[in-house]
C-alpha cells in the first residue's frame, strides 16, 4: 500500500522538482502524508467554494409577489438596498426618518416603492408603520424585514462619552430594532420569510473609542442569534450583516474628527490632560488612516442584504469588506490578551495632540 502511495506522490512531487528517490522510507512517509494532507485540504476547500458558488446563485421564486420593509432608508445602505430591490421587481416599504429623505427616495424610484416616515425609537410610530404595511401587503404577506436604521454618535473615550450619548445609541440600535422586530414578527412568521439585521464587524471585536456603538451592535448580534435559534425549525430565517469600514457620511474624516473633538470638549480639565496627549494622537492617527482606507463600494453591503433576503439558501452571517474578513476575522481567532496588545491604547498624558490645539484655536 505504501509503495502505491509513494509512487503517486513521487510523480506529483516530481512536477514541483522534488526528488524523493534519495529519501529513506520514514522520510518518504512523512513527506507523502504532508502532501496528501495539503492536497486533501485544497480539494475540500475548492469543492466547498464551487458548491457555495452554485448554491448561492439560486433565488427564491416570484419576486414580484415579495414585499420587504427596510428601515433607515434616508441615505446609506438602506437607501441603496431599497433601490436595488425595486430594480429586481420587489415591492419595498422604505422607512425614512424625515419627510425630505422619503420624498427624495420616492423621486428616484418607481411605484414599487412606498415610503413611510417612521422613528423606530417611538413605539407609536412603529405601530403606525405596522398598520400602514399590513393594509397594503395583501394575501402574499410580508416576506422580509431589514433592520438597517442605526446611529454612531461619538468616537471618544468611555469616560468622555456622556450618559445621554450612551442612552441614545442604545435606544436606537437596540430597543428601536427590538421594537420593530417584535411588532412585525407575526407577519414574518406567517410568510416564513426573512429578518435581516445590520450589525457590524465590531459585533464580536471590542473596539475602543466607540464603546457605546460596539456594545449596541454586540447586543444586537446576540439578539439575532437567540432569535435565529428560536425559529430554527419554523421556516423563518434570521440573518446578520456585518460590514467593516465603508465610505459613508459617517466615516468621512471630518465627521469622525468632529466626534472625537466633541468628546474632548465636554471633558473635564483632568480628563483632557489624561486623554489629550498620547491617546488623542493615537485616535486621530486612526481617524486619518480610516478615512484613507475605508471601502469605497457601499453597494456591496446592499448586495449582501439583498442576497440575504432573496437567496434560496442564505448564509447565517455576511461579513462584508476586506477588513471584516481579514482584520476582524483574525482578531476573532486570536486570544483576548493578544488582541489587547493590538487594539489597546497607549499610555495616557503626554504633549497635547496638535489636532486638538488647532480645533480649540
Amino acid at each position: 500500500m505504501f509503495e502505491n502511495i509513494f509512487r503517486i506522490s513521487d510523480k506529483i512531487l516530481s512536477i514541483f522538482l522534488f526528488d524523493t528517490t534519495s529519501l529513506g522510507c520514514a522520510d518518504r512517509v512523512v513527506l507523502s502524508a504532508a502532501f496528501l494532507t495539503v492536497f486533501t485540504l485544497i480539494l475540500i476547500t475548492s469543492s466547498y467554494l464551487v458548491v457555495d458558488l452554485i448554491v448561492s446563485r439560486k433565488v427564491v421564486g416570484q419576486l414580484n409577489k415579495k414585499s420587504v420593509f427596510v428601515t433607515g432608508c434616508d441615505s446609506g445602505f438602506g437607501n441603496l438596498l431599497a433601490k436595488s430591490l425595486v430594480k429586481r421587481g420587489v415591492k419595498v416599504f422604505a422607512g425614512c426618518l424625515t419627510d425630505g429623505g422619503a420624498a427624495q427616495l420616492e423621486s428616484e424610484t418607481s411605484s414599487l416603492l412606498q415610503t413611510l416616515v417612521v422613528d423606530i425609537t417611538q413605539r407609536e410610530s412603529v405601530k403606525k408603520a405596522l398598520d400602514f404595511i399590513s393594509r397594503r401587503i395583501g394575501s402574499e404577506g410580508l416576506w422580509g424585514l431589514v433592520n438597517n436604521a442605526g446611529v454612531m454618535s461619538t468616537f471618544s473615550p468611555t469616560e468622555c462619552t456622556s450618559y445621554e450619548d450612551f442612552e441614545r445609541v442604545l435606544h436606537v440600535n437596540i430597543t428601536g430594532t427590538l421594537s420593530v422586530t417584535h411588532a412585525f414578527l407575526p407577519l414574518l412568521r406567517k410568510s416564513r420569510g426573512r429578518i435581516v439585521t445590520v450589525c457590524s464587524a465590531t459585533s464580536t471585536v471590542a473596539y475602543p473609542g466607540i464603546t457605546n456603538y460596539a456594545t449596541s451592535k454586540a447586543a444586537l448580534k446576540m439578539f439575532c442569534s437567540c432569535l435565529r435559534r428560536e425559529f430554527f425549525n419554523s421556516g423563518l430565517k434570521v440573518i446578520t450583516i456585518e460590514p467593516g469600514g465603508f465610505r459613508t457620511n459617517l466615516t468621512e474624516q471630518e465627521s469622525l474628527a468632529n466626534m472625537v473633538h466633541k468628546g474632548f470638549k465636554t471633558a473635564t480639565k483632568e480628563q483632557q490632560d489624561f486623554y489629550g496627549g498620547n491617546i488623542a494622537e493615537y485616535i486621530m492617527g486612526g481617524v486619518r488612516l480610516a478615512s484613507q482606507y475605508v471601502n469605497n463600494r457601499p453597494q456591496s453591503v446592499a448586495d449582501a442584504m439583498a442576497h440575504a433576503l432573496l437567496a434560496k439558501y442564505p448564509k447565517i452571517c455576511y461579513p462584508v469588506g476586506y477588513d471584516a474578513y481579514l482584520f476582524f476575522g483574525f482578531m476573532r481567532m486570536i486570544p483576548e490578551w493578544v488582541g489587547d496588545y493590538i487594539l489597546g491604547w497607549p499610555a495616557p498624558y503626554g504633549r497635547q495632540c496638535e489636532d486638538f490645539k488647532q480645533h480649540n484655536d
